[in-house]
């Protein structure tokens, strides 16, 4: 996989998938630029700088639509951008008849707005600058079913489907490739609580073929996929990953 002094951009890279796609990127001697909203993006830092790559970090607030175009803006000044991967999102669990107004527009504007600003905008830095570049977006195996606690969620993540294929047509023609992964459960700090609890663990290995939980690194190998040469010729691509949980 060729990806060296490549520059490639992960949004949500200070913890938990995207931080996983970040130390992968720096084994393979890419240039990472990181985004992240809060927190400490030092761990991500640090995997990249102790083997030598380059890494730019710039906050935002992907649910302010200004912070989002500018961080589009950052980035494009690094120049030649050749991979974006859409990671960053949030899902607050709620009951259909607890979900506000306001809880919708969040979701809407960090899971889906944010993903279509920096896709339309680095897809045009690539197009201008002849870069037959790769984009990658974060879906779930929640946009093919229903969670009754996940209504707004699993709506946002459907939506990055279909917006997935809509732009693999559109920007074809340039050589510009787009695909999207959907991670089944994987435990990560923010919800090991729970998807390790017996009772939870129990009813979704039933599900899965596979009877366990992926690592986040079964995910950024899927990244990794879409970014590297073996997919050339794979764009509008949804890739689940979940141990066959979706099979059932």
């Amino acid at each position: 996989m060729n990806l060296q002094n490549k520059k490639i951009v992960v949004t949500g890279a200070s913890k938990g998938l995207g931080l996983s796609v970040v130390k992968r990127l720096a084994s393979e001697g890419a240039e990472i630029i990181a985004h992240y909203n809060s927190g400490e993006i030092s761990e991500a830092r640090n995997a990249a700088e102790s083997v030598g790559v380059k890494f730019t970090a710039f906050q935002a607030d992907l649910s302010n639509e200004k912070e989002c175009l500018a961080l589009a803006q950052k980035i494009i000044e690094c120049g030649d951008i050749y991979g974006l991967v859409n990671n960053a999102g949030i899902c607050v669990f709620k009951d259909l008849f607890d979900v506000k107004v306001d809880d919708l527009d969040l979701t809407y504007a960090v899971n889906f707005k944010s993903v279509f600003i920096l896709t339309q905008q680095i897809a045009k830095h690539m197009k201008e600058r002849d870069i037959k570049g790769r984009i990658v977006n974060f879906s779930s195996i929640s946009s093919l079913s229903g969670s009754d606690t996940q209504v707004d969620y699993c709506a946002m993540k459907g939506a990055i489907n279909t917006f997935t294929k809509a732009t693999a047509v559109a920007l074809g023609q340039y050589g510009i490739t787009i695909n999207a992964v959907l991670p089944g459960p994987i435990p990560t700090k923010h919800n090991s609580e729970f998807l390790l609890n017996d009772d939870v663990k129990q009813e979704l290995f039933e599900r899965m073929p596979l009877q366990s939980y992926g690592a986040p690194e079964n995910i950024a190998d899927a990244v990794m996929y879409f970014l590297g040469e073996h997919a050339n010729w794979t764009t509008g691509a949804l890739l689940q990953v979940d141990g066959g949980f979706m099979s059932k």
